[in-house]
């Protein structure tokens, strides 16, 4: 979880102090567009002891309301989030700060456990959480199916494309927080998954 906690912007009488805020939201690093739900939490701690309105401003367009709110950003960029709670002796403060959404489209080469497997990476095309493209090997024979998955919240990765011999091979990975790498197994019906590392070109 990473944790923002700054100022208020606070109004009212001089008498009342404004609302404390700190805002957090999770998972940790990027986001995936279409996918990843991103949860944002306001920790709120107010001295008049009465009710507080909080507000959000998502960044892209999207307004919410309440301590916690859960959101999935449907393209990249890298979008302001800002909060603000009200309380009811005219008390306001207003906390921000950002976040990165990215994709997985691009190419992704297989950079630990490529010496073992037929395929050296792989072309994605990610389509909200839809994954399409193809494996590529060099020399391509020309022989590789196409590949399709999907991605889940938060980064969870898993697409299956037909090998040179037939048979369905199936990619599980996890994305890293910075989307540059995809731990995870490379699964061929006639054996136990390997572990295998896509690294983005």
């Amino acid at each position: 979880m990473v944790m923002f906690s700054l100022p208020g912007c606070g109004q009212g009488s001089p008498e009342h102090a404004s609302p404390m805020v700190s805002l957090s939201r999770t998972p940790e690093g990027a986001a995936i567009a279409g996918a990843t739900q991103v949860v944002f939490t306001a920790a709120v701690s107010d001295a008049s002891g009465g009710a507080v309105t909080v507000s959000w401003d998502l960044g892209d367009g999207r307004k919410a309301s309440g301590a916690s709110v859960v959101h999935v950003y449907a393209t990249e960029g890298v979008f302001p989030v800002s909060v603000t709670v009200t309380d009811g002796a005219g008390g306001v403060t207003t906390v921000g700060s950002s976040i990165t959404v990215g994709s997985l489209s691009g190419r992704w080469r297989l950079s630990e456990g490529g010496e073992r497997f037929y395929e050296h990476g792989f072309d994605i095309a990610q389509v909200a959480s839809e994954l399409g493209g193809r494996p590529f090997s060099v020399p391509d024979q020309g022989c590789l199916g196409d590949l399709h998955g999907s991605v889940a919240s938060p980064r969870n990765v898993r697409f299956d494309f037909t090998g040179c011999d037939g048979n369905v091979v199936r990619i599980d990975g996890t994305a890293g927080g910075d989307l540059r790498s995809i731990p995870g197994t490379y699964t061929h019906p006639d054996g136990a998954p390997q572990p295998m590392v896509l690294t983005r070109e």
